[in-house]
């Protein structure tokens, strides 16, 4: 990973856990119903997840297929076959972070709420 994937990996991680924290304080809900939306939101990314894994060990088995069909390949066909492989992993990644950042956008749009909620209630007492 070069410095500035480094970099940007590392802001998009602390970006969530901000946006995370925020949403917890100024979450709309009691203690006890946030804890179970937490449940429930890491039972359905780790549900999510398990697919994703699932759906990656798939392409990793028709990839093992194609690697044993390369042993028959030319230069040019195997040069084209790893430059398929980067670029697929290339758009898993992509996907993975565009997943990342959506829910990192619904978090911060729920905190955005949530502090607006403060305001209007601390506006109306």
């Amino acid at each position: 990973m070069d410095n500035s994937t480094g970099k940007t990996a590392l802001a998009l991680v602390v970006g969530i856990a901000a946006g995370a924290a925020l949403g917890l304080l100024f979450a709309p809900r009691s203690g006890k119903e946030t804890r179970a939306a937490l449940r429930n939101k890491g039972e359905d990314l780790k549900d999510d997840m398990g697919d994703r894994i699932d759906q990656a060990r798939k392409e990793w088995s028709k990839a093992k297929g194609k690697v044993a069909d390369a042993a028959s390949m030319s230069k040019d066909e195997v040069s084209d076959f790893v430059q398929y492989l980067f670029k697929e992993g290339k758009n898993m990644a992509g996907r993975v972070k565009d997943d990342v950042t959506s829910s990192a956008n619904d978090v911060a749009d729920r905190a955005k709420r949530g502090a607006e909620d403060l305001k209007q209630a601390a506006r109306a007492n």
